[in-house]
């Protein structure tokens, strides 16, 4: 008998999905609800077995860490699904209009069927499980393609979705690049995937072959403003929070900093003040979080040689030895006005470098920020209400946070999601609803007054004569 391999599964896996979202097509309120409950509860049981795999799959994360950056902000999202779940099943009325009277209109949300995530490996709970909020919500049924860099967290997340919901609605599925390449190739309803613009670049090329919809989380470099307004101590506690949380393995962390001239001193004066009450110890201290491997070890510190060898300073603001490197752990250095062709000005970080440009003018860096991709997320420090405002209005962005860094993720009832090269759609909140619903137009005719009949040939009646003359205000 022939063995298949994991990827020769991927059809047959995805059919019996699609059989059963086929079956039943529209789950009630009650059965969502319920698997929605069923998660919750069953993350909550695992939470432990879920911490312990997180830290091993790190080397070094602590399990304080784990929870505030996944598990609670995941069940934020799966408790603001339940207490609006029936607000976002309801259908939305519409207007007729008159040439359609008498009738009604509305838009009822449909499940899409089968959903498809791909989740990267820095939040390997959140974001595989955060999507599965919403296409549950949704009604769907669910693939996951989760990464191979994660085994011992992977194995903990299989657990938790036989506890609590089966195969008749979500599978977990797991592989290298090969077995991505495989599952982006499927012909999902929806396909989600968080991770690298390149990577994102061949998920939507695959997903087209089949007319997939597609949503891309890619990340980008997310910019950080200083106005000559801001508190600076606040803004280094708040620069640090989001910059050294899983050791700027974050998407949405602050990726450089722009500040006036003569704040920069006084801003890195806080910056390293902060970190030594956050992390005492240094690189070696138990609540600093681990590289995932020693490829993005090397990958970081490639970016440091090669600005120092074009004569950019680097500091290294954390006590570092052998041994932290040994755990894949990188103290946070401060990049000095490095220049724009810079590998660290180029590429998103995702690690614990942060380069500090600074200007005479704000408007210079609201000028710089517009020459580049669209970021997922930008940050502004101001007490300014019109720099407020007009970051508000004139910066296109993915999210925009006033005075703090990175808590936008954990917001339940907001959307997340890019724009351009740092993504395209949403999910999270109604708009992840929404993102995995089809919203299918339902207008239903009287059969009172046929108002066709007045509208149909021949065209030399007086009513058509009416048109000709009144159209252009009905």
């Amino acid at each position: 008998m022939t063995t298949l391999s994991p990827i020769e599964h991927f059809p047959t896996i995805f059919s019996n999905l699609k059989k059963l979202a086929q079956g039943t097509p529209y789950p009630s309120l009650t059965v969502r609800l319920q698997a929605l409950t069923c998660l919750q509860e069953a993350l909550l049981r695992h939470e432990t077995p879920l911490l312990n795999a997180l830290q091993k799959d790190f080397g070094n994360r602590a399990h304080e860490e784990s929870r505030i950056l996944e598990l609670i902000p995941l069940l934020g999202e799966i408790k603001h699904a339940k207490k609006n779940l029936k607000k976002w099943m309801k259908p939305t009325k519409r207007n007729i209009h008159i040439s359609a009277f008498p009738a009604t209109a509305k838009v009822v949300y449909q499940p899409k069927g089968v959903i498809g995530v791909i989740s990267p490996w820095n939040y390997p709970v959140l974001l595989s499980l955060g999507p599965l909020v919403g296409s549950l919500a949704a009604g769907n049924r669910t693939m996951i393609k989760v990464s191979e860099l994660c085994p011992e967290t992977n194995k903990v997340l299989k657990n938790i979705l036989n506890a609590a919901l089966g195969e008749k609605w979500v599978t977990l599925i797991e592989g290298e690049v090969e077995a991505a390449n495989a599952f982006s190739s499927l012909p999902f309803d929806h396909l989600l995937f968080t991770g690298s613009t390149s990577v994102g670049k061949l998920v939507m090329k695959n997903a087209t072959s089949n007319l997939t919809p597609v949503t891309l989380e890619l990340g980008g470099k997310s910019p950080l403003i200083v106005a000559p307004s801001a508190n600076l101590k606040d803004t280094a506690e708040k620069i640090i929070f989001g910059k050294m949380l899983n050791a700027g393995q974050t998407c949405v962390a602050p990726d450089y900093v722009f500040c006036h001239q003569d704040q920069k001193q006084e801003l890195i004066k806080h910056i390293r003040h902060e970190l030594a009450i956050c992390y005492p110890n240094g690189t070696q201290d138990t609540n600093y979080t681990s590289m995932i491997n020693a490829q993005q070890m090397d990958r970081l510190q490639g970016y440091l040689t090669e600005a120092k060898a074009a004569g950019v300073t680097c500091e290294n603001l954390m006590e570092q030895d052998a041994i932290g490197e040994t755990q894949n752990k990188l103290g946070l250095h401060i990049v000095d006005s490095p220049m724009d062709e810079l590998s660290v000005m180029q590429d998103e970080i995702f690690g614990p470098l942060l380069p500090i440009l600074t200007y005479t003018d704000i408007e210079q860096a609201f000028t710089y920020m517009k020459g580049k991709p669209r970021p997922l997320a930008m940050y502004l420090f101001s007490q300014n209400q019109e720099e407020q405002k007009y970051c508000e209005e004139q910066m296109i962005s993915g999210s925009l946070v006033i005075n703090h860094t990175l808590i936008q993720v954990a917001q339940p009832d907001l959307p997340f999601g890019g724009i351009g090269t740092s993504g395209m759609g949403q999910y999270h909140a109604a708009e992840g609803f929404r993102t995995f619903s089809h919203g299918k137009s339902v207008l239903n005719k009287s059969h009172l007054f046929n108002t066709i009949r007045m509208l149909r040939p021949p065209y030399d009646r007086p009513v058509h004569k009416w048109l000709k003359k009144y159209w252009p205000f009905l």
